[in-house]
């Protein structure tokens, strides 16, 4: 991120979308701490902050995710039951705009499908 708090590349540092499963092998890349996500019916791969996954918004979206019983959080990752561009918009909102997130249960409900 720049200074004047633009996104300065196509993915920020803190949630890079990785289509190559065999770049990185773990589920968690220990040096920054990055924890794979999959997301969406096409489980496009994310690696993203443990700030991020320990979000409570990102913990909602997750625990919905789960009680759907079609997404969870397993050996290859976490997964999250909601459209990727809205995922992203999601990551964009929680860098950006977090003291305006509004009510997280109506933001969970928007972002899972």
């Amino acid at each position: 991120m720049s200074s004047n708090g633009s996104i300065s590349s196509p993915y920020h540092p803190h949630h890079n979308n990785d289509h190559d499963h065999n770049q990185i092998s773990n589920d968690v890349v220990n040096n920054d701490q990055l924890h794979a996500v999959y997301v969406g019916k096409s489980r496009r791969r994310y690696l993203v902050s443990s700030e991020v996954v320990e979000h409570p918004l990102f913990q909602e979206l997750v625990d919905k995710s789960a009680a759907a019983s079609v997404y969870c959080e397993d050996a290859t990752g976490i997964s999250v039951a909601c459209e990727v561009v809205l995922f992203e918009h999601l990551l964009w909102m929680l860098d950006n705009a977090e003291a305006q997130l509004g009510s997280m249960d109506e933001l969970v409900e928007f972002y899972t499908c």
